[in-house]
């Protein structure tokens, strides 16, 4: 991890940002193609060869679907990590997409790892996510099917996209990954807040008629000018 990014991590926890803002971390093994995603989606273009040790957050403005404006801060992390970096990850970020390989079987089993240490690490099953398969280009040295992948995203919990990072012609999925994503985590975080609001209403609605009935509750009395308490 270079160190601006460290900084970055420790110093912006995930309830200390801004509403427009959401954060997504990409996880996956080294090699399956977690910058080559990034970049596509950032920039357009493909680029083969990356240095597997480097990581970096990138920004990323657009207007959503329901003409909001959005900024997205999105972690490309590297390879090799320890267990404690990931977790700090996991408390950072808002959405997580776990990217294995359809040419690499074992890239696809750390998929199930990584799930579980985002979970432990967020302490909840209740994640904003998902699972790609990245390299379907390579139908010949494929390991991985699709049915394997989607029944993976449905057992987690998360979207399902299969596609190639190299293909022009499947940057509209790749867009609607890094997009749908945040939309689905806006819409669920309004709907808990709505329900908090509900139950703090709530229950201050039972405190009042609870000092009713214990007799609590301040009777009005009449002066000749003024209602007074007494």
């Amino acid at each position: 991890m270079n160190g601006s990014t460290s900084r970055l991590l420790r110093s912006s926890p995930a309830s200390d940002h801004k509403d427009n803002v959401c954060r997504i971390v990409l996880l996956g093994q080294p090699g399956v193609g977690k910058t080559a995603l990034t970049v596509r989606f950032l920039t357009k273009r493909f680029i083969g060869e990356y240095c597997p040790t480097l990581e970096s957050i990138y920004r990323y403005m657009y207007t959503s679907a329901d003409e909001e404006d959005t900024r997205l801060d999105i972690l490309d992390t590297a390879g090799q990590l320890s267990t404690e970096w990931k977790e700090s990850y996991a408390l950072w970020a808002d959405c997580f997409i776990f990217v294995y390989s359809i040419t690499d079987y074992t890239s696809f089993d750390e998929v199930h790892r990584l799930r579980r240490l985002v979970e432990s690490a967020k302490r909840s099953s209740s994640l904003c996510c998902a699972v790609v398969g990245n390299k379907n280009d390579l139908v010949y040295d494929r390991q991985v099917t699709v049915s394997q992948g989607q029944e993976l995203a449905t057992d987690l919990g998360c979207r399902f996209y299969e596609l190639s990072a190299c293909d022009w012609n499947q940057y509209p999925q790749i867009y609607s990954l890094f997009t749908e994503l945040p939309a689905s985590w806006r819409r669920s975080r309004t709907q808990r807040e709505g329900r908090q609001r509900k139950s703090s209403s709530g229950t201050k609605f039972k405190q009042a008629i609870q000092k009713v009935i214990s007799g609590k509750t301040p009777h009005p009395k009449r002066t000749s000018n003024n209602v007074v308490y007494s």
